[in-house]
Parts: structure tokens; sequence; C-alpha cells
């Protein structure tokens, strides 16, 4: 059962969210998240003894098998943050563009048909920046959600979907990481113009359709709901590839732990 753990926490770590290379904006940050990361793997006496034993049969030391860990959730997170978090974060990417909301659908399309297509794009530019504000305040809530995991949702993850950590985090995260980010996103839709813009887009377009007159979304809400699928959506992806794929394995100690604990 340890063995399993220890794997699961490696890949829970792996996948929490999109690979990529860390912006250099983001090296502010990154010292903070090995802080919240740390905690994930430290043990008690009684799990050390555990863990030094089977160390020793995998050919690993204690040291490097914690280390790898710690190495794996430090990469994991702030590789995710620098994803989603770097300019165009949300907007260059297909799976996690932030789009019109779905009432106003018909809206954009008879707008962009009239040649008002920088109007649309002002706003959904707007509503994807805001996101990718929000995403760094992620960081301490899913780092807690790692260590909280108990054996019993570490062995349902191990023997589950390849989503299945996706769908842990998901379950134990989404409220608290709303309540989270939704102040940030207030602010940062007032800096990105959000709502100024979306008032821009609806006076040209209630122009064509008098019914809109009548729709407010409330777009903080609907931009931090975005923000949170997309975040889960690059998290099932990358749990997908770390669960099949070894060359997801960035780094010689990585590889090592997890050639032995992985695939």
């Amino acid at each position: 059962m340890r063995k399993s753990i220890v794997y699961v926490l490696a890949v829970l770590a792996c996948i929490i969210f999109a690979a990529g290379v860390m912006s250099p904006a983001m090296a502010g940050w990154a010292d903070a998240i090995k802080g919240v990361v740390k905690s994930a793997t430290d043990d008690s006496s009684e799990e050390t003894a555990e863990t030094t034993s089977t160390a020793s049969d995998s050919g690993l030391s204690e040291t490097e098998m914690n280390s790898g860990i710690k190495e794996a959730l430090h990469q994991a997170v702030t590789t995710a943050i620098a994803s989603l978090g770097q300019e165009n974060g949300f907007l260059s990417n297909d799976l996690v563009k932030i789009p019109v909301p779905d009432k106003l659908a018909q809206a954009e399309s008879i707008l962009r048909k009239l040649g008002q297509d920088e109007l649309v794009d002002n706003f959904v530019e707007s509503m994807n920046r805001a996101a990718e504000k929000a995403v760094p305040k992620t960081t301490e809530i899913l780092g807690g959600a790692v260590t909280s995991m108990t054996l019993t949702e570490a062995a349902e993850i191990l023997q589950g979907e390849d989503d299945a950590a996706t769908q842990y985090f998901e379950t134990k995260t989404r409220d608290q990481l709303f309540a989270e980010i939704e102040p940030v996103v207030q602010e940062a839709t007032d800096s990105a113009r959000v709502t100024s813009y979306y008032k821009a887009m609806m006076d040209k377009a209630t122009a064509s359709m008098p019914l809109l007159q009548s729709y407010s979304p409330d777009l903080d809400q609907y931009v931090t709901e975005k923000a949170l699928d997309g975040l889960f959506v690059i998290m099932a992806q990358e749990e997908k590839k770390i669960r099949e794929n070894p060359a997801a394995r960035t780094t010689e100690l990585l590889e090592k732990v997890w050639g032995y604990f992985g695939n």
C-alpha cells in the first residue's frame, strides 16, 4: 500500500496542470510554491521507516525518493501555473479559451457578419486575461488537496480511470477554488475592462436583437467558472499523459523514481 500511495502522490503532482516552460515572469512566486508542496512529502517516523525499506528494495536511497517526489510536486505546480497563468495561457489554447456566454452566441454571429469582429474579440480577450491573473491563486489549495489525500482515496485513484485524480481534485477543491479566485477575477475583470468591452458589444448587438437588453450575465461568475473548467481540462490531459508516457518525466531523478513506481 505504501508503494501505491507514493506512486499516486507522484501522479497527482505531475498532472496538477499543463506542461510548459516556466515564464521568467513566474519566478517571483516559484519559491513560494516550494513551501506549499514540501509538506506533501513530510512523513511520520513510522512512514519514514517503511519508505526506507521500500527505497532499499528499489535501489533508491531515501533521500532520492523524497527528493524525487518533491521535485515532481514543485515542477508540476510551477509549470502548470506558467502554462495557464502566462500571457495568452487561455487565449491561445482552444481547449481552455473562454468564449462569449452561450446566450450571446447568436449576437456574436450577427456582429461578426456586420464586420464588428473587434468588438467581440476585445470582449473575449478581456475575459481570458482575467482568467490568466486568477490561476496562480489555485496553488495553495491544490497543494493542500495532495497533503490531505487518504490511503483509501489514493487506492481509488490508482485503480480508477485515466482522469481519476482530476476527478478527485475537482470534487475536493472546486468550491474552495471558486471562493478563492472569484475576488481575483473581479479585480482582473475591472483592469481588463471586461464590463466596458461587454457594454460596447451589447450596445451594438441590441440594435439588431432588442431582446438582449434584458440579458444581464454575472461576468465575474462566468469567468471564474470557465477558468476552473479550463484548469480541470488541462489536469485531465496531463494525468493521462503521465500515466501512459514515461517520456513526460523530465529529469533524471524523476525518471529514476518513476521508473520503479510507474509503468
